[in-house]
């Protein structure tokens, strides 16, 4: 199972409402996978099981599952070398907080694993299906939205998901915008949209240095992130021999992005929500 998207896939599927999961990727940020939800995840336990041995503390999995023959010493020692992904943190949460038994998440965990495309790329389509406006970028959108999703939980430490919801909420997003075009044989605007608490702790996360206001230096540390971003898609275009080219990031304060063939989405994260902004041109800013 690609447990990175997880709880997208469970957001596509209507599994979780928005409130539910902003409230999960708050307790994802709390928690750990145990190994019970890792051994899930790589298929070395059925749910079936994890089910008939509970109730069980987290902790105390390994020593039940060899005590009770259902996993060997030896498949415990190579699963706590698994390297555990953010993804399989909302599974965890899912658990603690009695969302989910073992057998609901198993059967979750299986469907998604089955599942063929991508849940980003899926919840971008969705977005967009509705604007006839879009279909020339759809697709460079939703393949540039999970490369961005993929590198904030890398760079961020955090599980995120493409909401469901309108990201029409103004007094979410209304205070800093970080925007760069990309120019050539593919041309688009990506910007970060984002309140004043969010954009700090994105600073903060991305350049590991203790930002306490949305001052310059962070600023400059969500303008290098989306630079990065951007850098790395700009390379994963160049191996279908499209060249393009980056500008310099721009920032905006207190300002509303405003640009033609524009799609704005709602990101939720364990630290708060903030809105991806794609658009054919620089953003048009309004006061």
């Amino acid at each position: 199972m690609n447990s990175l998207y997880f709880a997208q896939y469970l957001v596509n599927e209507g599994a979780l409402s928005s409130q539910e999961v902003k409230e999960l990727l708050c307790q994802s940020e709390k928690t750990e996978p145990g190994l019970a939800v890792i051994a899930l995840a790589e298929g070395a336990v059925s749910a079936s099981k994890l089910a008939e041995l509970m109730p069980f503390e987290k902790d105390s999995f390994p020593k039940l599952a060899v005590a009770e023959g259902v996993l060997f010493a030896s498949q415990v020692e190579k699963l706590q070398g698994v390297r555990s992904t953010d993804g399989l943190k909302p599974a965890q949460a899912l658990l603690d907080s009695g969302k989910m038994d073992f057998v609901e998440l198993g059967r979750q965990m299986a469907t998604c694993g089955s599942s063929e495309g991508s849940p980003i790329k899926d919840a971008v389509r969705r977005f967009a299906e509705d604007n006839e406006e879009l279909a020339a970028e759809v697709e460079y959108y939703a393949d540039f939205t999970e490369l961005f999703m993929r590198s904030l939980m890398r760079f961020m430490d955090t599980t995120a998901v493409v909401d469901s919801c309108d990201s029409d909420c103004e007094e979410l997003f209304a205070s800093h915008t970080v925007s760069q075009r990309l120019s050539g044989a593919v041309s688009f605007v990506s910007g970060i949209y984002a309140n004043d608490k969010v954009f700090v702790e994105m600073a903060k996360r991305y350049s590991r240095e203790p930002i306490e206001e949305a001052d310059e230096m962070a600023e400059d540390s969500v303008a290098e992130f989306l630079n990065v971003v951007n850098g790395l898609f700009v390379v994963d275009l160049g191996k279908r021999d499209f060249d393009l080219d980056l500008e310099t990031p721009r920032v905006g304060k207190n300002t509303h992005p405003m640009g033609s063939h524009q799609l704005r989405m709602c990101i939720d994260t364990g630290f708060g929500s903030f809105a991806l902004v794609l658009a054919a041109d620089e953003f048009t800013l309004k006061e």
